[in-house]
C-alpha cells in the first residue's frame, strides 16, 4: 500500500487532471456554509431551484480553475504553492464559519486583521487543529508532493484562455439565474471559499488607503463657560459586546446590574450601534459625524480634539481598534501591570486593570478638566468564562470552552450574563472612586461597541453585515452617570437627559463637548445630552 501510494505520488500528473482534481476537493470540502445557505433559499420544487444549485457548483469550479491556471502560466511550483496555502486558509475559514455561523465580509476581515493576540488565543481549540490538519496541512502536502507534468508555456495561457471561456459560456447559459444570484449575492459572496476572503481582503485595504489619509483638524473651538469645581471630570468607558437586551436596568429578568442599582444611573432605551464590529464603532462613538462615520475616519477624534483644546486627555485600553490617538497619557494593559504592583493588580490582563487607581491619577493630573477614556475588553467572545474572576461566577453552570455551539444554551447564557454582572461591578467601582474625589464634579458615561449573538438564529459572537445581523448584535445599552455637583451645576437629573429614542453612538462626541463647555460649528445640541437644548 505504501509503495503504490508513493508511486501515485511520484508518477507526473497533467495539468488537467491536477486542476480537476483540487477544483473537486474544493467543491468537496469547503462549501458547506454556501451548498447550506443555497439549498435554504433556492426552490428545490422546481427545474429552475435545481438548476441554480447546479450553476452554484459549476461556477465555484470554473472560478477556482481559471485561478490555478492563470498561476500555471507563471510557474508551476507558485501554482501548487498557492492551492496549498488555500486550503489551509480555506480550513481556518471554515471551522470558523460552521462554529460560529461568521460571514466573510469585508468588515469581519477587517476584525479579523485587528485582532490581538489575547483575543486570537481565546479562538484557539482543539477542533481548529483538527480542521486544520485534516482539510488544510494534509492536502496542501499532497499537492506540494504530486509531481505535475507541465506543457510548454503556450499550452499553459490556452488552458487559461479555456478555463475563462468556459465560465463565460456557462454564465450566458445559465443567465436566466442571475436575477436569484444577484438578490442574494451579499450573503452567498461572504460564504464563497477562497473568494471570500480574497475579495474582501483586497477591499479592506482598498478602503484603508483611501481612509488612511492625512487627520483632518476639527475646527477650533471656544469654552463658553468656566469649570464648574476645581475639577471638571468626564470618564467614557466603550464597553464590549455588551447587548442592552440581558442588562437587568433595561428590563432583563435576572439580575445583571445589582452594583450600579442604588447609583441612580439614567438608563437610556436600548438603541442600535453603528456598527457590528468594534473599529467602526469606535470611530463612530470618537468621532463627531457618529453614525455617519467611517472606520477609517480622517477626521480628528475627539481625545485628541479636547487635548489641543487644553484638556487632560487621559486613554486606557484593554481593546484594540481605536482611531489613531494623541493623548497626554496612553496605557495599554501591558503599560499598567508594568506600573502596579502585582499584589494590587489582577492577573491576565482584566478590565479591573483599566480602574486601577484611577481616582488617584485623575486627582494627580493638572488641569480643570480631564477626560479619561476606558476601552474594555468587557464580554467579548467566545471565552466568556474567562472575562470575569471566578468569584463572579454568579450564574451556573457556564460554558467553559471556546466551541459555544457545542454548549447548551443555560450555559452559554450563564457564562455571558456573569460577564455583564462583572462589568457592572467595573462600572460601579468608577462611581465609587469618581464620588470619592473632592473639589470634583464628575460624569461617567457607558456605552458599548456593538452586541453578540449567543446562538440566535445560527449566529453566534458579532461581525455580521448591519443589513442581516440580528437585534442582538445592533442594540446596546447607554448609562450615565452624574455626581450631585455636576448634575447641580447643570440644572439637570437622571430623568432630564433621557431621550425617548436614542442612536447611542451619536451621543458621546457632542455630550462629552457639552460637558465641558466647549463650542464650535460642528457641535450638535441635539446629541448634547447635558444641554436642555430644546427648551
Amino acid at each position: 500500500m505504501r509503495d503504490w501510494f508513493e508511486n501515485t505520488l511520484t508518477r507526473p500528473v497533467g495539468l488537467l487532471s491536477f486542476t480537476a482534481a483540487v477544483c473537486v476537493f474544493t467543491l468537496a470540502a469547503f462549501q458547506a456554509p454556501l451548498l447550506s445557505y443555497a439549498l435554504r433559499f433556492s426552490d428545490l420544487h422546481t427545474v429552475e431551484g435545481w438548476v441554480q444549485i447546479l450553476s452554484l457548483q459549476v461556477l465555484q469550479f470554473c472560478l477556482f480553475a481559471v485561478l490555478v491556471c492563470i498561476l500555471s502560466t507563471i510557474a508551476l511550483w507558485l501554482m501548487k504553492s498557492v492551492v496549498g496555502l488555500v486550503f489551509i486558509i480555506n480550513a481556518v475559514a471554515l471551522y470558523f464559519m460552521l462554529t460560529y455561523g461568521i460571514e466573510i465580509d469585508r468588515a469581519m476581515v477587517g476584525n479579523i486583521l485587528n485582532t490581538d493576540r489575547n483575543e486570537t488565543a481565546e479562538l484557539l481549540h482543539l477542533s481548529l487543529f483538527l480542521y486544520v490538519l485534516f482539510l488544510g496541512i494534509i492536502p496542501a502536502a499532497l499537492v506540494l508532493k504530486i509531481r505535475v507534468r507541465g506543457p510548454a508555456r503556450i499550452w499553459r495561457f490556452a488552458f487559461a484562455f479555456g478555463a475563462i471561456g468556459l465560465l463565460a459560456a456557462w454564465i450566458a447559459v445559465t443567465s436566466f439565474t442571475m436575477l436569484w444570484y444577484d438578490r442574494h449575492a451579499s450573503r452567498m459572496g461572504s460564504k464563497i471559499l477562497p473568494w471570500s476572503y480574497i475579495v474582501n481582503v483586497a477591499r479592506h485595504f482598498n478602503r484603508v488607503a483611501m481612509d488612511n489619509r492625512e487627520q483632518v483638524l476639527l475646527p477650533d473651538a471656544q469654552f463658553i463657560t468656566a469649570p464648574t469645581a476645581p475639577k471638571d471630570v468626564v470618564v467614557l468607558v466603550i464597553g464590549e459586546a455588551a447587548r442592552a437586551d440581558r442588562f437587568s436596568a433595561l428590563g432583563y429578568a435576572r439580575e445583571t446590574n445589582p452594583f450600579t442599582a442604588s447609583y441612580g444611573l439614567a438608563v437610556f432605551p436600548a438603541g442600535l450601534a453603528c456598527s457590528t464590529n468594534t473599529i467602526s464603532s469606535t470611530a463612530c462613538i470618537l468621532t463627531h459625524e457618529g453614525r455617519d462615520a467611517s472606520a477609517r475616519t480622517v477626521f480628528e477624534p475627539l481625545p485628541n480634539y479636547l487635548k489641543r483644546h487644553g484638556i487632560v486627555t487621559i486613554f486606557r485600553s484593554n481593546n484594540s481598534g481605536p482611531p489613531p490617538i494623541d493623548v497626554d497619557l496612553y496605557q495599554n494593559r501591558s503599560d499598567i501591570l508594568e506600573d502596579c504592583a502585582s499584589s494590587s493588580c489582577l492577573e491576565g490582563g482584566s478590565d479591573a486593570l483599566l480602574n486601577w487607581q484611577l481616582g488617584d491619577l485623575i486627582e494627580q493630573s493638572e488641569g480643570s478638566r480631564v477626560f479619561v477614556t476606558l476601552h474594555q475588553t468587557g464580554s467579548h467572545g467566545p471565552a466568556y468564562y474567562s472575562k470575569y474572576p471566578k468569584e463572579f461566577e454568579h450564574f451556573t453552570p457556564v460554558c467553559e470552552t471556546v466551541q459555544v455551539s457545542r454548549c447548551s444554551q443555560e450555559a452559554l447564557d450563564n457564562a455571558y450574563d456573569n460577564t455583564i454582572r462583572y462589568t457592572d461591578s467595573l462600572i460601579a467601582d468608577l462611581i465609587a472612586q469618581l464620588g470619592a474625589l473632592s473639589d470634583v464634579n464628575a460624569a461617567l458615561i457607558y456605552v458599548s461597541d456593538h452586541g453578540q449573538s449567543l446562538g440566535e438564529d445560527g449566529f453566534y459572537l458579532h461581525g455580521a453585515p448591519n443589513a442581516i445581523a440580528p437585534k442582538a448584535q445592533r442594540e446596546v445599552p447607554f448609562l450615565v452617570w452624574m455626581s450631585d455637583g455636576f448634575a447641580q451645576a447643570r440644572y439637570l437629573t437622571p430623568q432630564a437627559i433621557l431621550r425617548p429614542e436614542t442612536h447611542p453612538h451619536d451621543f458621546p462626541f457632542h455630550s462629552i463637548m457639552g460637558a465641558f463647555g466647549l463650542r464650535s460649528e460642528i457641535y450638535k445640541p441635539e446629541f448634547d445630552i447635558f444641554t436642555r437644548y430644546n427648551e
